[in-house]
This record gives C-alpha cells, structure tokens and sequence, in this order.
C-alpha cells in the first residue's frame, strides 16, 4: 500500500497533540514489564467532583452534518456543512444574495476565532478561538446553533490557551462538562486540562495540584485522560559514524491517568530504557480504548486506566526492526470491532484477535501517490470518506507581481456502509467537495 504523504510528515500530524513537534507516542506492550503501581492521590480539595459518565469526543460531524472550513479572503474564513442526509454541501447562511466571504456573513469569521466547529448536541455547535496567545487574553469558547449562528461567548480565559484540533486533539464531554488540553500563558508553556461546566461556564484546571510536563496527550479512556511524560538523552546520530545499529534513546517513558471524576492523577504504566527498547513500543486511544503496541515483539494489547488490567488481544502483529517507521502501526480507526492500521494491510478484530488481509478500496491519488480513503467520521455502520481526488490547477500572484499556477486536488467525500469499507466494496454515496 502506498502512502500518501511523506514519513516526516505524517509522523507530525497525526502523532497526536505534542507539547514537542519531536515526541512519540511509545508505550509498551503486554510482554513489557508489569504496569508501576498507581501513584498517590494528589491534594483534590479544591477539585469539584464531577460526573462519572465516560468521555466522548466532540466531532465536527454527527450522522445529519458534517462541518468545515475554508479560506474566503485575506484573513477571513467560512465555515460549509455536508448535509449527509440530503447529500449536498454549501454554506449555512441562508441571507438573500450574501457572497459569504466578508464579516456581514453569519457563517464567516476572522483567522483565530476557530478552528473548527464541533457537535456538542442536536442544536449546538462548539469553537474554540485558536490564538495560541494571551496578548490579548485568554482563549473563547463559541457556542453557535446548527446552522452556524447566533454565535455567543459562552466562557473566556484570562491566560488559557486551547489546544484543539480535530482528530489529533479532540476537546470532549460527558454531557454536564467540556473537557479540553491547553495551557496556562503561552502555547508550549504550563500544560492544562481544562474542565468547563456548561451550566455556568466555570473553567476549572485539573491539573493546577499536579502539573506534570506533557510530552503527548493521547487521549480519553473512559473518564480518564491519558498523557505521557518522557525524560530522555538521545544521541548524536554523528558521534560514531562506524556504528550501524539505531542510536537509541535512554530514560524513562511514563503514562499517566488524569481521573476527571476525582482530580486524581495516578502512574498508568512507566518502564525505562534498561527494561525494555522504548523505540519499538507504541500507544494510542481509539474510541475511549487504550491500546498498546510492541513492534519487535508483535504485540497488540489493551490496559484498563481505572484497573491497571491487562489485555494481550493478539501477538501475530507483522514484526519490525528497531529502526522501522511507528507510524504504519497507528490504529486509525475501529469499525464494527476491527482495528485499522495507518500503513499495515490487515485488520484485527479486538474481540477475539482475529487478524485478516484488509480487502483494499480503489487508490485515491495525490501528490503522485496513492492512498486508501481516509475515514472523516466514523458512524458506527457508516462512514465518511474521501471517495476521489480530482487534480486542477489555480493561479496565483506571487510577491513580485508575477502570476503563476499550481497544482491542487479536489476532493469528495461519500458515505460508505461499514461492511463495504471493510470488504473493499466502492459503494459510495457522494456528498460534496470537501472544504479545506
């Protein structure tokens, strides 16, 4: 299978949310060394216990829409919906001859006031302003009805800065609070997870008693948000170029549960360089589950945050060298229980380890390279995808006045029933152009 982009690439955008562009997920598998006992409470005092209910990620989509954005002109941008019910795409403004690319638009707004919309619920929207900034203040969040409008300051920080990005980063809810990874004064600086209460808007920090450093957040297990800390020395690649084996890193790799419901911050797992090769170990969180992954060994199991259990789902991964690259192990997606990797052609069913060939969609091409559809949103028996790329080119003014063209890629999203995803079968309902 090919990959569409390049390696370097891929490993910044889709490791997840990073407090360095250099970290990687690592994480241990089940033949690792046995998890560190969970950590002592910290002080939760002044933590308000909240609701027991697990997390789920804001999506900017649900099964009637999906929300986007694309750049209007100088500074502004719009937001455009995918209606998946009638399979269409357009802006939602329904003003009499607006041209939707200046302020009067109500679906249009200016570089920073979001990122993206996310569905809180049936008739609300959510944004967070992206300034990555306190200049002036703290981030918003945005709240707006389904059609983009009546767009409210629902709560804004004094030095908090959000991080959310769709995906990667996904703020969440259990229904009676948001929950998002930031930080305090600058982006980089003081790492964050907020909680917001939807009632009154009151923005708590859950980790104000216990502010670890983040290497990369990866997710929400359950109630639990799940972030890894790292001390490391890594080696001049050029000290001895006689060396032909992978110069590897030396420290300690830890992963920590952050209890929403008590405050309580407790050590999931943590191993060191002396116990295990941190280089050919991995972890992500897919659809509330935390996996784990060991590349030399074959491995792929689960960890329970409020248990500490263990799960080995199957040791017949295909095996890697040390140097190999992490991220064709990335678990994408998990639909109807089977597990999808970025770059390997199989497929594992989390229930009983099964792993089978994946059955391949038509290529979408890009960038003279081809890919497998990528999944935009996953419905449960239906998904998203990009159906087709359709190359063009465009005209541009360069700096000196000089037009010139360059090439671009339309693409189009299509629903897709589960079954014919995981089978190979193109049947494609088309919705529209994807915005971007």
């Amino acid at each position: 299978m090919k990959r569409a982009f390049s390696l370097a690439l891929t490993a910044l955008l889709l490791a997840g949310c990073t407090a360095a562009p250099a970290a990687s997920g690592d994480a241990a598998a089940s033949a690792a060394p046995a998890p560190s006992p969970a950590a002592e409470s910290t002080d939760t005092a002044e933590v308000a216990a909240a609701t027991s209910e697990a997390l789920r990620p804001l999506l900017p989509g649900d099964k009637t829409q999906y929300y986007m954005i694309e750049p209007t002109e100088g500074e502004l941008f719009r937001y455009v919906v995918a209606d998946l019910v009638n399979h269409t795409t357009g802006v939602p403004c329904d003003i009499e001859g607006c041209t939707h690319d200046t302020e009067t638009c109500p679906a249009t707004f200016i570089r920073g006031e979001s990122n993206a919309a996310f569905v809180l619920d049936e008739n609300t929207l959510v944004a967070f302003t992206d300034t990555q900034s306190t200049a002036d203040g703290g981030d918003k969040v945005i709240l707006m009805d389904r059609n983009c409008q009546d767009r409210r300051v629902f709560t804004a920080g004094s030095d908090e800065i959000f991080y959310v990005q769709d995906g990667s980063c996904p703020a969440y809810t259990d229904g009676q609070y948001l929950y998002c990874f930031g930080y305090h004064g600058s982006f980089g600086v003081s790492p964050a997870i907020y909680r917001i209460d939807l009632e009154t808007g009151v923005m708590t920090d859950l980790m104000a008693d216990n502010r670890l450093p983040i290497d990369l957040f990866l997710g929400a297990a359950g109630r639990y948000f799940i972030f890894m800390s790292s001390d490391l020395t890594y080696p001049n690649p050029n000290a001895d170029p006689t060396i032909t084996v992978p110069n590897l890193p030396t420290g300690t790799i830890t992963h920590y549960a952050l209890d929403t419901a008590t405050g309580e911050m407790r050590t999931l797992y943590t191993y060191t360089s002396d116990e295990w090769e941190l280089s050919s170990l991995d972890a992500y969180v897919v659809d509330g589950q935390y996996y784990q992954i060991d590349r030399a060994a074959g491995t792929l199991s689960t960890l329970d945050p409020a248990t500490g259990e263990s799960r080995l789902i199957t040791d017949g991964l295909p095996t890697a060298s040390l140097d190999s690259y992490n991220g064709d192990y990335r678990i994408v997606a998990n639909v109807n229980g089977w597990l999808l990797f970025n770059g390997l052609p199989i497929l594992v069913n989390i229930n009983d380890g099964e792993i089978r060939q994946r059955a391949e969609l038509p290529e979408n091409c890009w960038n003279d390279s081809g890919h497998q559809p990528n999944v935009y949103l996953n419905l449960g028996d239906t998904l998203l995808v990009d159906c087709r790329w359709e190359a063009d080119t465009n005209t541009y003014i360069g700096s000196d006045g000089t037009p010139f063209t360059a090439e671009y890629s339309h693409v189009y999203l299509a629903l897709i029933s589960a079954d014919d995803y995981l089978n190979g079968v193109p049947n494609y309902t088309e919705v529209g152009e994807y915005a971007t």
